[in-house]
């Protein structure tokens, strides 16, 4: 499977064509990764997100991850994973879960995920990832050491609670890239994923992508809907679609999006051709336009990953 050409989740363009992420990875595959116990994982470094990227080559000896506290947000985990087998094993059951078209909502089996690939990167917020833990717990689904240790982790950074047995969502988020991708796809991947990190977090950002998705065009909306669902997302959830919809107006630098939109518009059927995509055009613009506008001037941070000051 590896190597097969189909687009995944994160598909980013900066300043080079498309890049098309297929890599599949096993359920099943962290028998050959030490996963260490709760009290085995120290607390997480505080990093930058550049800090992070820089981060290339393998893990020390057969670690699985690595953890880091976003340090302009610190209530945002970034793990780092060996491979993208030990991101699989972490994450790829609740990317079905969360996210997934024609899977949301299901509890996928060893068998049912075996070949299939969750994304190269991820990003949860505590409703989430309440939801996918407590209906494992309340049916009785046995999950998988890695996805154990998560959900121990979330608990003792107050990213979930527990309450009279059942798991409930706290506050924070939880973001993870690999030591599978470069150290330009990681540059690529972490900017993308830190503004899911944001509007987990911040009710006020939240608010505001609520209301630029309301105030989009028809057109625009649209749009989005179809290249989510292009790259394999539940469009039909509002709530993942309005948070895409902002993390990939942003993942870019502001002057290269007009590039890549339109290198994605061929994966969106339906849009009246190159005439009909250029009268979108500036709508998605005006959007990133409004959404950099605020966290420049409440966080100091740019579209692209980059801060006012210099790197996140």
């Amino acid at each position: 499977m590896r190597g097969r050409s189909v687009p995944s989740r994160k598909l980013f363009l900066g300043f080079f064509p498309v890049m098309l992420f297929c890599l599949a990875g096993a359920a099943g595959a962290e028998a050959s990764l030490r996963w260490p116990d709760l009290a085995q994982v120290p607390e997480p470094a505080s990093s930058s997100l550049s800090a992070i990227e820089d981060e290339v080559g393998p893990l020390p000896a057969d670690a699985a991850f690595e953890l880091h506290r976003w340090n302009r947000f610190p209530s945002v985990l970034v793990f780092d994973l060996a491979d993208f087998d030990a991101q699989n094993a972490m994450f790829s059951r609740l990317a079905f879960y969360i996210e997934k078209r024609g899977y949301r909502g299901r509890l996928l089996t060893d068998a049912q995920l075996a070949g299939k690939h969750g994304w190269n990167a991820h990003d949860y917020g505590p409703e989430s990832l309440a939801a996918f833990y407590d209906r494992a717990a309340s049916t009785g689904f046995r999950l998988d050491p890695a996805e154990s240790l998560l959900r121990d982790i979330a608990l003792r950074e107050g990213i979930l609670r527990m309450r009279d047995g059942s798991l409930l969502p706290g506050s924070g988020a939880v973001l993870s890239i690999s030591r599978s991708s470069s150290k330009y796809e990681r540059r690529l991947l972490l900017a993308h994923e830190s503004y899911h990190g944001i509007f987990f977090t911040h009710a006020d950002y939240r608010a505001l992508c609520e209301r630029t998705w309301a105030a989009a065009s028809d057109g625009e909306r649209a749009f989005m809907e179809k290249l989510l669902a292009a790259l394999g997302y539940d469009s039909s959830s509002h709530y993942l679609v309005v948070n895409e919809f902002q993390a990939y107006l942003l993942q870019q630098p502001s002057r290269y999006a007009a590039v890549y939109f339109r290198r994605v518009a061929s994966l969106v059927p339906d849009i009246g051709g190159t005439t009909g995509f250029e009268k979108i055009l500036p709508d998605l613009l005006f959007s990133e336009r409004t959404l950099e506008s605020f966290l420049r001037d409440r966080y100091g941070i740019l579209a692209g990953g980059a801060t006012v000051d210099g790197r996140p």
